[in-house]
């Protein structure tokens, strides 16, 4: 019996929601590449149908966490989701609000442009941490 030096792990699905539409396929496709099966939603509506369909370990939200609207989704994936990890990337958020939704709403926080590496390691973090029943 022949044992790897680095063991290979099997993620659960990550869930990309783009409220904008632009980045979720691109981001979904890097996060595939990198071991990370990814789904895609493009709005609110097509990301409670996706969650309905199947469990996600994590979600990544990318939005304009300075809209309303967006704030407001984060709040509400977190009422539905509360054993999933939520990662919300904007580009623009007022500074007073960043610990704010990261006390409140998401698990972690990252501003555009972001380093990818930063966000595989996120998931890969959160991938090896159970989520409180």
């Amino acid at each position: 019996m022949s044992y790897s030096s680095t063991p290979q792990l099997s993620y659960l699905p990550t869930l990309v929601i783009d409220a904008n539409g632009a980045a979720a396929k691109q981001l979904a496709d890097q996060l595939s590449r990198s071991g990370f099966p990814a789904d895609i939603a493009i709005n609110r509506s097509a990301a409670e149908a996706a969650r309905l369909r199947r469990y996600y370990g994590s979600i990544v939200f990318v939005g304009d966490l300075s809209r309303p609207a967006d704030l407001q989704s984060i709040v509400e994936l977190r009422k539905k989701s509360q054993r999933t990890w939520i990662i919300a990337i904007s580009s623009t958020m007022p500074p007073e609000a960043r610990n704010e939704i990261v006390r409140r709403e998401a698990d972690a926080l990252l501003i555009a442009p972001f380093s990818m590496k930063d966000l595989i390691s996120r998931l890969f973090a959160f991938s090896l941490r159970s989520r409180p029943l």
